[in-house]
């Protein structure tokens, strides 16, 4: 995107939806001109809540909220998503996402920081090896030679490949047969990645176990 003139004030008063509001996040952390106005922008809006008497919320509606944001519901606005993704009904993708805050649920991954948790796809996905990789952050997934097509679709935190290529919630990135790349989960919180591979993958590298 080139300048940020039609949303900015979407972006101040927070109507905007995640995808885009992490576009426009990225945007302003490198456009001068645009977060200018967003810090105008912000200093006005503060100005108006300042105005306004605040107002408790009752309990339910506060628990309901930081569930959506901070608990097992966070991931809900992907559910169609990743249920196509899977070929699953959105009944299971449901129980799925919820079961990524069960740490019960999760097997040591390939590489130290790692973690996968394996998934059953539906029927248009059989013969495809189907998990959700979670990622620390900083942790580096080492280069790899795709002998299959992949399909990633990020879900939460974010990675950079090799190149400097990033990836973040709601973005999805395939890797064709023969392609190959390494890639690093970004601060924050950890890389959640809803992944499909078709064949298998080489490392460059004999990978240490786990722990």
């Amino acid at each position: 995107m080139e300048h940020l003139d039609d949303i900015l004030a979407d972006w101040a008063l927070g109507t905007l939806d995640s995808p885009a509001w992490e576009a426009a996040e990225r945007h302003l952390s490198t456009c001068s001109r645009c977060r200018v106005e967003a810090d105008r922008l912000s200093m006005a809006r503060e100005g108006l809540s300042m105005a306004v008497p605040p107002v408790e919320p009752p309990a339910a509606v506060l628990r309901g909220l930081m569930e959506r944001m901070e608990g097992p519901r966070r991931l809900e606005r992907f559910a169609d998503r990743v249920a196509a993704f899977y070929d699953l009904s959105r009944e299971r993708t449901l129980a799925l996402l919820e079961s990524l805050s069960d740490a019960s649920q999760w097997l040591p991954g390939p590489v130290e920081g790692s973690e996968l948790l394996p998934v059953e796809p539906g029927p248009a996905r059989e013969g495809m090896m189907a998990a959700v990789l979670r990622l620390n952050p900083g942790v580096y997934y080492p280069r790899h030679t795709h002998h299959g097509r992949e399909q990633n679709l990020v879900l939460e935190g974010g990675l950079r490949e090799d190149g400097g290529h990033e990836v973040w919630p709601g973005e999805e990135l395939e890797k064709t047969e023969g392609s190959a790349h390494g890639f690093s989960a970004l601060r924050g919180p950890a890389c959640l990645c809803a992944t499909l591979l078709e064949g298998a993958t080489e490392f460059e590298e004999d990978l240490a176990t786990p722990g």
